[in-house]
This record gives C-alpha cells, sequence and structure tokens, in this order.
C-alpha cells in the first residue's frame, strides 16, 4: 500500500466484474449507445487505458453485457418455471419475460443485436431455454418439436416487448389487449386453451 502525506493511501481495485457492472450501469440509465470506453472510465474515474487491463476492448464489453443480461433474464424464467406447468405455467413464463423487458428497457434491448460471443451467449440462454422448452412439454408438446416452438414464442414476445420499449406502438392502442393476443396465439401454438386474465 502506498503512503500519502496523510497516511496510507488505497489503490482502487477494479476487476473485469467491476467494469461490466458500470457498463450496464451506464446503458440502463442513457442506453447502449452511450456506452464507450470513455464514458465507461468516467463512470468508474479510472484513466481509459487502465479498462485494457481487464477488457481487451469495447465489444469484449458488450458481449459481456449480453451475457449477463442474456443469464439474469433466464434466472427470472426459471424461478418463475419453479412448481408451475401447462398453460398456466407458460403463461406465468412469458408474464415473467414482458415484466423483466419492462423493467430493463435499455439492457434488454443489448439482445436485439448479434451476439459478440455467441458460444458464451449460447450458455448464457440456457436457463431460459431449458425454462421454456420444459414448460412446453408440460402443455403436451413432443419434446422434439420444443425448440422450434420455444424460438417461435419468443420471437413473438421479443417483438412485442421491443415495439413497447421503442414506443413504436405509441398510446393510441391498448398495449395490454395486443398483448393477450400474442398470448392466445402463443397458447394455441402448443394446442393449450386460449385463456387470457379477462377469460370467463
Amino acid at each position: 500500500m502506498a503512503k500519502g502525506q496523510n497516511g496510507p493511501i488505497r489503490r482502487r481495485t477494479l476487476t473485469r466484474d467491476k467494469v461490466v457492472d458500470a457498463a450496464i450501469g451506464i446503458i440502463d440509465e442513457h442506453g447502449w449507445e452511450a456506452l464507450s470506453m470513455t464514458s465507461l472510465s468516467a463512470a468508474l474515474n479510472v484513466v481509459t487505458a487502465s479498462l485494457y487491463n481487464h477488457v481487451r476492448n469495447l465489444d469484449d464489453i458488450r458481449g459481456a453485457v449480453q451475457v449477463r443480461t442474456m443469464a439474469e433474464l433466464g434466472g427470472r424464467l426459471r424461478e418463475t418455471a419453479m412448481g408451475r406447468s401447462g398453460p398456466d405455467g407458460l403463461r406465468a413464463l412469458l408474464d415473467a419475460h414482458r415484466a423483466w423487458a419492462t423493467d430493463h428497457p435499455h439492457r434488454y434491448r443489448t439482445l436485439t443485436t448479434a451476439p459478440v460471443d455467441r458460444d458464451a451467449f449460447i450458455s448464457a440462454a440456457l436457463d431460459a431455454n431449458t425454462a421454456l422448452r420444459t414448460m412446453l412439454a408440460s402443455c403436451g408438446l413432443p419434446p422434439e418439436n420444443t425448440l422450434d416452438s420455444a424460438v417461435s414464442i419468443f420471437a413473438a414476445m421479443h417483438g412485442f416487448v421491443m415495439l413497447v420499449n421503442t414506443d413504436f406502438l405509441g398510446d393510441e392502442l391498448d398495449l395490454d389487449v395486443i398483448y393477450e393476443s400474442v398470448l392466445r396465439g402463443a397458447l394455441s401454438s402448443v394446442g393449450g386453451p386460449e385463456r387470457t386474465r379477462g377469460s370467463v
């Protein structure tokens, strides 16, 4: 530990996790485009050059954020799936997807770009894929068909969430009504009853 005029000076300990944490903070507050090596060094109060001791470049950081985002969403879906099954369980998963994406709109947008580290991203998506495919199987879908259905349902949910998060739909339409239509399509695609919260 170095010494100054007023006693010991504690050196800042920077780690890769702290760099990624700071990157997520910038994205959550200002959006995906605001992330740069300059904004990151300012947020961490370090010189830009010191970041390269922990990350290769900006793409490396973006890839890490994508992996962290996918893993966090997958964790939420895994927790939601526990103890649930059938169409009601599938609905709960889709509700959880919508809620997480709505709560973290800027970070969720990181999932709209091609993965920087595809292998790591696929590994991070394991919880989400397993939760959704297991739920689809519990709805009676043959296991060999769950992957295609899971991708289709994720695509539908992803499209809806992005239209909402980017304010593309504005406030002229009832978003809950549109969401219920997405849900009916998801449930009917696996042969489940087309039930919604407003159903009798």
